[in-house]
């Protein structure tokens, strides 16, 4: 059984201090795509993508992992709330860009052969309801792959002025756009109730050290969120500018968010579409670029 543990609005989040509108979101972005997509290619590999594979992205963000993807000679789907960093990917991949809410509108039973959402079930408000709905789209034997944050690591720090930043962002997180940052924890446990079988786990600590692209992803997560928690109380300028410092320092070094990926597959035979020749592709159309 699932609990909804507030009102899915997509707007809560999307316009929110990780507003694809913010000047410096695709930078944040794109700094997140350099530290997680090496291992997000590998897993891929090891789980048997093929060429001719049909892949959905489910929330697409920067679009690395969908280029990646097309690049590897999937057919490839991704979706986002606010497609405006992704459309030139229809152009230049022949992927099939879509504005959808994976929370609330459907795909066909069937439909791909692997399902992959990454730093996004975290902020919906029943992760587990999400995962049934991603399992539901698999083709019998796809592969749903999904990784997500938790933030324990980062809460009992040595270095005072990281730690106090970092507890008081989980807080905003939690209480502003309703994030579970806890929620990770429980894979794989929620595909295996989503019917899935085959499961895996794997959890890596991303690590910090001063004035690097990870300390740098942090320092743009921290000032889009800034105005809102000083607002809220949740901490002061000089509580933001001590754990700049320390996050600037070459001598720092720390432990990052815990990225925990889990992956399952559908029950019966794997069913493997042939690739089509690379001049019968269809490329998607421009109603499908922008449809709601």
């Amino acid at each position: 059984m699932t609990t909804q543990r507030w009102e899915w609005t997509g707007d809560r989040y999307s316009e929110g201090f990780f507003s694809h509108g913010h000047s410096n979101e695709r930078r944040r972005l794109a700094l997140l795509e350099t530290l997680l997509d090496g291992a997000t290619r590998e897993r891929f590999r090891a789980l048997g993508l093929k060429p001719g594979d049909r892949v959905l992205e489910a929330g697409g963000g920067g679009g690395s992992v969908a280029r990646l993807l097309a690049e590897e000679g999937a057919q490839v789907t991704v979706t986002d709330l606010d497609t405006r960093f992704i459309d030139e990917l229809a152009d230049s991949h022949g992927v099939r860009v879509l504005r959808h809410d994976l929370y609330t509108e459907d795909f066909p039973p069937g439909s791909f052969d692997f399902v992959h959402t990454r730093f996004v079930l975290t902020h919906l408000p029943d992760a587990d309801l999400a995962i049934a709905r991603l399992a539901s789209w698999l083709a019998p034997g796809g592969v749903l792959l999904v990784e997500e944050p938790t933030s324990f690591p980062t809460l009992d720090s040595p270095h005072p002025g990281y730690r106090t930043i970092m507890r008081a962002y989980r807080t905003h997180l939690e209480r502003s756009i309703g994030s579970d940052t806890s929620w990770a924890r429980t894979l794989p446990v929620p595909l295996a109730r989503a019917g899935l079988v085959g499961l895996g786990l794997d959890v890596r600590i991303q690590h910090v050290n001063g004035g690097d692209d990870e300390s740098e992803w942090w320092k743009l997560n921290l000032e889009a969120a800034r105005p809102s928690m000083i607002e809220a109380g949740l901490a002061t300028d000089a509580e933001f500018e001590a754990a700049y410092i320390e996050l600037a320092n070459p001598g720092f070094h720390d432990l990052s968010l815990a990225v925990h990926t889990a992956w399952g597959r559908a029950p019966g035979p794997v069913r493997r579409r042939p690739q089509a020749p690379a001049d019968r592709q269809e490329s998607p159309t421009s109603a499908e670029r922008s449809s709601p």
